[in-house]
């Protein structure tokens, strides 16, 4: 409809759209809701791996309050440098009725155990020594460093992708992966010299600078190439798809500071296989590297079959039957559905 002047005058707001607006915005918050709740409301160990080196009636009596999956060692210092590859949150030697406790393995774990075995040796008239190791740093006491890492490079890996996409019209384009690898490292500079030597957030910078800056910008790259990768099969809708897969059901799945064996089996399942998990830089901080070459290649595979499913949509835009390179434009309200960025 024309004004006076021939001038086009602004659509009336469509009730449909609005609605319909609504409803996904509904939707993306109640799979939210489900997830993180359900994820974290109840703080309850699941076969928590504990490291023994002998049989004692403590242990057995603390099994009556905390779900354990037992590791034998032949020694403390075995049980020890079990911990410090992650594979125990602790353990107990019963030659010298000692707790030893992997302090940044989880925040509830430490405290947990030893009362419990407190309980269980007061009832037993038996007098326990406790040992702390894999301390957390005066940098960081709570642990909580890593965790919100991975949660910027989450946004900004599926965001980077996004307003690209957004500015070029086109989800899948020529030198697409190029631009997002570049973008991917710069990103994850900038993050590692902000965290490190400008907040001083984690210890040891000089030596974990780097290696953090390779984790952080694989970990960018996974998420922005899977974030592209779902934008290329389905346009905009992608990014919100990307959204529930790294931040609604990958975020939740990594334990946080609590740990992994404090998350329902449905999560502990679940977290290995998405980015999130894969991309904690705890083991590389708090445990000297150990146990990263099984997340190092869950990300890569990532990086490499999104790269490889991008340029497939790229090149495949001059097939006769796509009709050449027509881009399709991106409207309003796609645009709309773009910009959803949870909250952190």
């Amino acid at each position: 409809m024309s004004n006076a002047r021939g001038e086009q005058e602004p659509r009336p707001p469509s009730w449909r759209a609005l609605i319909t607006g609504l409803l996904i915005a509904l939707a993306m918050t109640t799979i939210m809701v489900t997830t993180y709740v359900s994820a974290q409301h109840a703080v309850v160990a699941r076969d928590l791996p504990w490291g023994v080196t002998g049989s004692s009636p403590l242990t057995t009596a603390v099994q009556k309050h905390v779900s354990l999956s037992i590791h034998h060692y032949k020694d403390q210092a075995a049980l020890e440098d079990a911990a410090g590859r992650t594979e125990i949150y602790g353990g107990f030697v019963p030659q010298s009725n000692t707790v030893v406790i992997a302090e940044a393995a989880s925040l509830v774990a430490p405290g947990q155990m030893p009362a419990f075995y407190e309980q269980a040796a007061k009832a037993a008239g038996v007098h326990l020594a406790f040992k702390v190791t894999d301390k957390l740093p005066k940098e960081d006491p709570l642990g909580v460093v890593p965790g919100i890492a991975v949660f910027v490079l989450l946004v900004a890996g599926y965001l980077g992708s996004t307003l690209a996409m957004q500015r070029t019209g086109a989800a899948a384009a020529r030198r697409r992966v190029v631009s997002l690898i570049c973008y991917a490292i710069i990103a994850s500079l900038v993050f590692d010299v902000i965290i490190g030597p400008i907040l001083g957030a984690y210890p040891d910078i000089g030596s974990n600078f780097w290696p953090l800056w390779g984790e952080f910008a694989l970990m960018c790259l996974a998420v922005a190439l899977l974030a592209a990768t779902l934008q290329s099969l389905i346009g905009p809708l992608g990014t919100l798809l990307t959204v529930v897969i790294v931040v609604f059901f990958g975020n939740p799945s990594t334990g946080g500071v609590n740990g992994t064996a404090y998350l329902p089996a449905f999560w502990q399942y679940l977290g290995p296989v998405l980015p999130p998990w894969n991309g904690t830089t705890r083991n590389t901080l708090y445990f000297d590297g150990n146990a990263i070459t099984q997340p190092l290649g869950v990300l890569s595979v990532y990086v490499v079959v999104g790269a490889a499913l991008v340029i497939i949509a790229t090149y495949g835009r001059l097939m006769w039957w796509r009709g050449g390179k027509r881009r399709r434009p991106i409207s309003p309200e796609e645009e709309g559905g773009i910009a959803a960025i949870p909250p952190a």
